[in-house]
């Protein structure tokens, strides 16, 4: 799995260098909110804890639902994981205001990256598609035509970095506002759709271990964003 571990550190890379660009360009010194650096570090330790503790978790959670030993990660596992973990530091230090846009840019570089190094590590990264006739599948070495399911979480995440990077200029308020709520809608939404091209064992509903925590954080985006229209429009009109 050595072309996996190679994409994981060009990912990490990746995703820094698009996240210091951001950051850079648009002057966004701390997440909103993190008034302090030292409450800035304790954030990022406590994202860090959460982000390789929900990785760890899920992923490894869902190959032993496959009849499979070991140890996986998994990316979504590690954004719902680091999604609890700022909400309740969130909680207990205050803070009412979105602070993940400031992650974003760089987070959804390190899955597309991500990604593809799962795809050349091919059928031993049990993250493959589910046979297809379509002319694009893939053949893994089983002689199996396969949805390359991983590209087309790629696609689908870079398709959105260009909307956030065009977009971003004209609307920075709604971004800073309601930005990550919707990067957590849009990269549940797809992965949940995916999810049905993959050969996982279903839990419930005939939905998997992934598609529940996508229900999840569909439901936490969506009440986020009520929340923060409602409150929007609450300071508006006593503003007035």
């Amino acid at each position: 799995m050595l072309i996996h571990l190679l994409f994981d550190v060009l990912a990490l890379v990746c995703g820094l260098v698009m996240s210091l660009w951001f950051r850079r360009k648009y002057a966004l010194a701390r997440p909103a909110g993190v008034t302090q650096d030292s409450q800035h570090h304790y954030y990022l330790l406590v994202l860090l804890f959460g982000l390789v503790g929900g990785s760890l978790l899920f992923g490894t959670l869902n190959l032993h639902l496959a009849g499979q030993t070991g140890v996986a990660k998994s990316m979504l596992g590690g954004v719902f994981g680091a999604i609890a973990a700022a909400e309740i530091f969130k909680y207990f230090a205050g803070i009412r205001q979105s602070t993940g846009l400031y992650f974003v840019p760089g987070l959804i570089v390190l899955i597309a990256v991500g990604r593809i190094g799962c795809f050349l590590a091919g059928l031993p990264d049990f993250t493959y598609g589910i046979a297809t006739d379509l002319p694009w599948g893939v053949d893994f070495g089983d002689g199996i035509q396969r949805h390359p399911v991983q590209l087309y979480e790629t696609f689908a995440m870079l398709g959105f970095l260009g909307v956030l990077l065009i977009s971003y200029p004209r609307h920075a308020q709604f971004w800073q506002q309601e930005g990550f709520y919707v990067f957590v809608l849009v990269y549940a939404g797809q992965r949940f759709v995916w999810e049905f091209l993959k050969p996982y064992s279903t839990l419930v509903f005939g939905l998997n271990l992934f598609q529940l925590v996508c229900v999840l954080m569909i439901g936490y985006a969506v009440f986020m964003l009520i929340k923060t229209r409602k409150n929007h429009v609450r300071f508006n009109t006593t503003s007035h």
